[in-house]
């Protein structure tokens, strides 16, 4: 064996191993395993979020049955995306540590708020245990928790667990135009109260409301043609002041 076989040998070695932990996981080959949640793992393709998952290296998929989740297939595919990312949980969670939840809701980070668009809470989920069951909801204000755990569908510790609720979980997304109210019909004029007048516009002031005194003065044509004639007189007067005086002054020496 040459000198150069051994490092080669490694550098392959070393390139398989992190091809196969970059690619440590595929959701939709997991999923493409259980039928009963085709339709799931179908929108996970369809909006890209099986990519993201595949991307992750530690998550929890929260899947729905193909029975529960026809309501949500219906929606605008950016309503669906950002649903799915809802369901997906930035860390590892199998039925062993399940079944250890307290009765204080426990935080948990979704892949909606990686995205950096979830408001008012809407990207993280509260998991909550509630007598023998583990309900999972929405940490957004008045949002109900009402997705149950059901089971664990499979797991590869401690890359990805994928366990089923009961139902989609429930999340107000004001962002998105499918979940906007319907538009408001226009609001109707306040009658105004007793002894009270509706506001008015305030009134238009006309060139004749202007005080007299506050307008500039003007000049008119005859006005400026005195004003010169006085002033020439005013000046020949002066000039033949000044003579007078030089002559005066002349027979004085």
């Amino acid at each position: 064996m040459s000198p150069m076989s051994s490092p080669i040998v490694a550098l392959f070695l070393a390139f398989f191993l992190l091809l196969s932990a970059a690619d440590a996981f595929n959701i939709t080959k997991i999923l493409g395993s259980f039928s009963d949640y085709s339709t799931f793992n179908d929108l996970l393709t369809q909006t890209g979020v099986a990519s993201e998952i595949n991307d992750k290296k530690s998550v929890t998929v929260l899947v729905v049955s193909n029975s529960q989740i026809s309501g949500l297939s219906s929606q605008p595919k950016d309503t669906i995306k950002k649903m799915l990312s809802i369901h997906v949980v930035l860390d590892y969670y199998d039925k062993a540590k399940v079944d250890k939840v307290p009765s204080k809701p426990l935080t948990l980070t979704t892949l909606y708020q990686q995205s950096g668009k979830a408001q008012n809470q809407q990207g993280f989920l509260t998991m909550t245990r509630v007598g023998k069951q583990v309900s999972f909801g929405s940490a957004a204000p008045g949002s109900s928790h009402d997705s149950i755990f059901v089971k664990q569908v499979t797991t590869q510790p401690y890359d990805i667990s994928v366990l089923e609720i009961s139902n989609v979980i429930n999340v107000a997304i004001t962002s998105s135009p499918s979940y906007a109210p319907n538009a408001s019909p226009p609001r109707k004029a306040l009658a105004p109260g007793p002894n009270k007048s509706p506001l008015a516009s305030p009134p238009k002031t006309t060139r004749s409301d202007i005080p007299a005194a506050d307008a500039p003065s003007t000049t008119t044509d005859s006005d400026a043609s005195d004003n010169t004639s006085a002033a020439s007189i005013a000046s020949a007067s002066a000039i033949l002041f000044i003579f007078a005086s030089a002559c005066f002054m002349l027979t004085m020496i």
